[in-house]
Parts: C-alpha cells; structure tokens; sequence
C-alpha cells in the first residue's frame, strides 16, 4: 500500500452562524486548500489536493457511451464543487449552497471514509447509522470474509 493520508474517526463538531467547521487536526494536511463537494445520500464531500486530483483524474478518463450523461455529472459535481482552506483557528468556510444542499444546523459530523472526509448534518448522519450501517456492515463484511 502506499504510503497516503488515511482518513478514519468521527467527529463532532459545532457549526457557527458563517458556516465555519473546525476541522480536526488529524485531517489536516500540511497544505490548507481543501475541495469541499456534494455528496451522496445529502453529506459533503472533503477532498484534499492530492485527493481531488485523483478525481480529476479518473473524470480525465472517463469515456460513458452517452455524453450527455458525462457532461450531465461533470456539470453536477463541478457546479456545485469549490475550493476552501483552513483558516488560523482550523476552521474552514462551508459555501451557503453546499450547507443548504447537506441540510446542516448547528452540529455537523465529519467521518473519514478513506481517501475523503464526509461532512453530515448529525441528526442526519444518526439517522443515516441507524436505517443503513448495520446491515451493510454485516454484508461487506460477509462478502469479504472479514
């Protein structure tokens, strides 16, 4: 395996009146810009640069038979993609249109995923827990013989 940014955990975390998160120092990276996207299943997307390359990448090579599909998600996620960096405090600025998009108040958890951070309203991200984790937990574990 190479030797990468790995991230695991959940975190809670308040989200103040200007849409700042702090963003847990285990996360972060020597360089301060992140790519904060729409997600699936209403969370947020947090790449780091090294992260949102590999996107880009794959995007790069992407050949669907239908084009209007690829331009269709190409739009989808560049739109509705922009650039944040950590400020001094560690916090970074969650555009409007994206906290909108993930339904997030006043408390957002961030969960590792691997290769990106998933941003959650929490009540959200509980709910999310309880209708989906065990199941596919016990799944993928089973199809993986884990």
């Amino acid at each position: 395996m190479k030797n990468k940014l790995l991230y695991l955990g959940q975190y809670l975390h308040s989200v103040d009146k200007k849409n700042r998160l702090f963003l847990p120092s285990k996360f972060r990276s020597k360089k301060s810009k992140y790519i904060v996207s729409k997600g699936l299943e209403g969370c947020l997307y947090l790449y780091d640069s090294e992260g949102w390359d590999k996107v880009i990448l794959k995007l790069e090579n992407l050949s669907l038979p239908d084009k209007k599909e690829e331009r269709a998600f190409k739009r989808a996620l560049f739109s509705g993609a922009g650039e944040v960096e950590c400020d001094s405090q560690g916090r970074i600025l969650l555009p409007q249109a994206l906290v909108s998009y993930a339904a997030i108040k006043s408390q957002a958890t961030i969960i590792g995923v691997g290769n990106r951070l998933e941003i959650w309203d929490s009540a959200r991200w509980e709910k999310y827990q309880k209708e989906n984790a065990e199941v596919s937990l016990k799944n993928m574990a089973s199809k993986m013989e884990i």
